[in-house]
């Protein structure tokens, strides 16, 4: 059980490192991001962009272009999925499937991670980025598997007769 309770320590840690940090043009504009929100400061001062915020510019026209569009989509996409892989956690500890269910939301945290990674590629359109908390999300990822994985082979397949199976 310990072991489930440090993948949701894990988990709820990946919504408090930062994620990104971006740069546009010389320094004219620069973006610090968490999976549910950006810092952002430049010339015209300081903003905190909230995660539902950065696609609804894009609906509304206020923010185009392709690598934008692209950036915000994958971050909205990657966080969606990493909130699902956060929730899949908190329901297997609480729940008896407890191996199939984190082995899935591992799943679901690399998914996220590689998500969030592909949005900060399409950011650095202008500039720069540096995918900090990235790699750490698929750390997390691979050892919430790697865990999961060592789990389901020490537990030993049971017949139909009630009699485990090498007996």
């Amino acid at each position: 059980m310990d072991k489930y309770r440090t993948s949701l320590i894990f988990q709820c840690l990946i919504f408090l490192i930062p994620l990104n940090f971006y740069m546009w043009g010389d320094w004219l504009l620069v973006n610090v991001q968490w999976a549910l929100f950006r810092f952002q400061e430049s010339g015209y001062g300081d903003s905190l962009i909230l995660g539902y915020k950065d696609p609804l510019y894009i609906w509304l026209g206020q923010n185009t272009g392709l690598f934008n569009i692209a950036a915000s989509g994958l971050w909205t996409i990657g966080t969606i999925i990493l909130l699902l892989g956060l929730a899949l956690t908190i329901f297997a500890i609480y729940s008896g499937e407890e191996i199939t269910l984190l082995r899935q939301a591992s799943l679901f945290t690399i998914g996220g991670g590689i998500a969030l990674g592909l949005s900060a590629l399409c950011r650095f359109n202008g500039g720069f980025a540096i995918p900090i908390g990235v790699p750490i999300i698929l750390i997390i990822g691979w050892w919430m598997y790697r865990n999961s994985s060592e789990e389901e082979d020490e537990a030993e397949p049971v017949h139909e007769t009630g009699e485990v199976s090498g007996s």
